[in-house]
């Protein structure tokens, strides 16, 4: 369009456009004054369009974006606008484009919704299952104190409690998609605080060095306690009084930055399942929550992590994690 506004020149989209929409007029448009339709029109984004436009015709902006609802009759649509000035022949022009984004837009407003939902679900597993739940645990934790029916109390008492812990890892994975601050904290002394929080048995806990960096307090707790009680879990060879070691230590020279390790002497974890140990539900044993290294994962990734399932030297299980931020050390 010229800068009064008026259509020089439509593409065969713009056409085609008007006509499957049934324009009354000429589907090019060419002649019509585009300013002029968008001041007539009540619509908020046509009134928005015109603004655009004009703060490019004047040389208040250089170029202009603006996304608007077109919904037909029959389906929900999206466009963007773009508008940009140029020169030709002494002349100044604008040039308007209108971009199809329903399919973009569709997408966002699904994860809108499902994020939605999301937080509904971890607010009914915060307050309305898990406040039932801890009065049933009580309770029974009572009456197993005073040795009636024992066995079969202990039974109760066992399924509650793994289910208070799958609140929980589910909780984590419901509330915590980005890190919004984070605080300087000592690998060995982060280390060494989950590790108390765990039942180890007689494993061993081994601090190989130490370095300060910045993380979510609280997630990075949820990452040792994990990758513990993975290693407790699983890395003994069944029906054996092997000793296990569990090893955390500095990456300081990673080539994909700075990172730390957590990795065990044990059995490892098979090849074939290395691809699948992060996903949510998978577990080898049955009484797990299958929850826990993707809880690993999660945490990883919102702080904008790498994390990595290797081999230690003896053959167990090795997790590095790499790119975290030392500007507290520097």
């Amino acid at each position: 369009m010229d800068i009064d506004g008026t259509i020089l020149y439509t593409n065969e989209a713009w056409k085609r456009f008007g006509t499957e929409n049934d324009y009354a007029g000429d589907a090019s448009s060419i002649g019509m004054n585009y300013l002029g339709v968008c001041d007539v029109d009540p619509d908020q984004s046509a009134t928005a369009a015109g603004g655009g436009i004009r703060s490019v015709i004047d040389g208040t902006d250089d170029e202009f974006s603006y996304e608007y609802p077109c919904h037909s009759d029959n389906e929900r649509r999206w466009f963007t606008m773009r508008v940009t000035r140029f020169e030709h022949e002494d002349e100044t022009y604008v040039q308007v484009v209108h971009l199809d984004i329903t399919d973009r837009k569709l997408a966002e407003l699904e994860v809108d919704e499902k994020a939605n939902r999301l937080q509904n679900v971890a607010g009914i597993l915060s307050h309305d299952l898990r406040n039932p739940l801890s009065v049933a645990l009580g309770y029974a934790k009572a009456v197993l104190d005073e040795g009636i029916a024992t066995e079969r109390i202990e039974r109760i008492v066992s399924s509650l409690e793994r289910m208070d812990d799958i609140i929980s890892d589910a909780l984590v994975l419901a509330r915590h998609d980005t890190v919004e601050t984070t605080s300087t904290v000592d690998l060995q002394t982060k280390a060494e605080t989950a590790w108390s929080h765990v039942e180890t048995g007689d494993v061993e806990l081994a601090v190989a060095d130490t370095m300060l960096f910045e993380a979510d307090d609280s997630l990075l707790s949820h990452v040792f306690e994990n990758l513990f009680r993975n290693a407790i879990e699983h890395a003994r060879p069944e029906e054996s009084d092997t000793n296990l070691t569990v090893t955390v230590g500095p990456l300081l020279e990673d080539p994909d930055g700075p990172g730390f390790y957590v990795e065990d002497d044990g059995v490892g974890i098979p090849e074939r399942d290395s691809d699948e140990v992060f996903d949510a539900g998978y577990s080898v044993d049955s009484e797990g929550t299958g929850l826990g290294l993707s809880i690993v994962s999660q945490v990883a990734g919102a702080h904008g992590w790498c994390l990595e399932l290797t081999e230690s030297v003896s053959g167990g299980a090795r997790f590095e994690i790499t790119g975290v931020d030392r500007r507290a050390a520097e």
